[in-house]
């Protein structure tokens, strides 16, 4: 997900990590009741997770993932995105990798905007992409002798086989 956690999702996730931490303890000091514990805590977990679907479901931030070999419509985006830039640079020489029937095309995005608020706008469009993507890696630094912010972020894309 590309977006930050609601309050709600957050506190979901604190009291999964409370469960998995009693789950841990009930199977090291507690070895005969751990198999009941375990049980009871690994449905609870269970319903936690497939009870944050549905709000994000229903929060408007699911994104159906495009088909395979969406080059195009990938490109034409990003270029999009990047008119607002000094001056841009995509790397895609890491090739594609399949994971089962989900494609995953590694980019390395570097520009140079003049303002931090530029590039950061960039950025929130990159994460509220239709084609959906895992963005990491972020490097926003500033250069005095040009009076420039330099960007450089690594994104992973997401394609489905047919």
């Amino acid at each position: 997900m590309n977006r930050e956690l609601t309050k709600r999702e957050k506190t979901l996730l604190l009291v999964l990590v409370v469960l998995v931490l009693v789950l841990g303890y009930c199977k090291l000091f507690l070895p005969s009741t751990g198999i009941v514990a375990g049980a009871f805590l690994f449905s609870v977990v269970l319903g936690i997770i497939f009870g944050m679907y549905p709000a994000i479901k229903a929060s408007g931030q699911e994104r159906a993932l495009p088909q395979y070999d969406n080059d195009q419509a990938l490109m034409t985006e990003l270029d999009k995105l990047m008119a607002a830039t000094l001056q841009y640079e995509v790397d895609c020489t890491e090739g594609t990798t399949q994971e089962g029937y989900l494609v995953l095309r590694p980019v390395t995005l570097t520009y140079q905007t003049a303002s931090y608020a530029q590039s950061r706008q960039i950025i929130d469009a990159l994460s509220a992409s239709a084609n959906v993507n895992f963005l990491s890696n972020v490097d926003v630094q500033y250069d005095a002798d040009k009076a420039q912010y330099k960007t450089v972020l690594h994104l992973i894309f997401f394609e489905l086989m047919p």
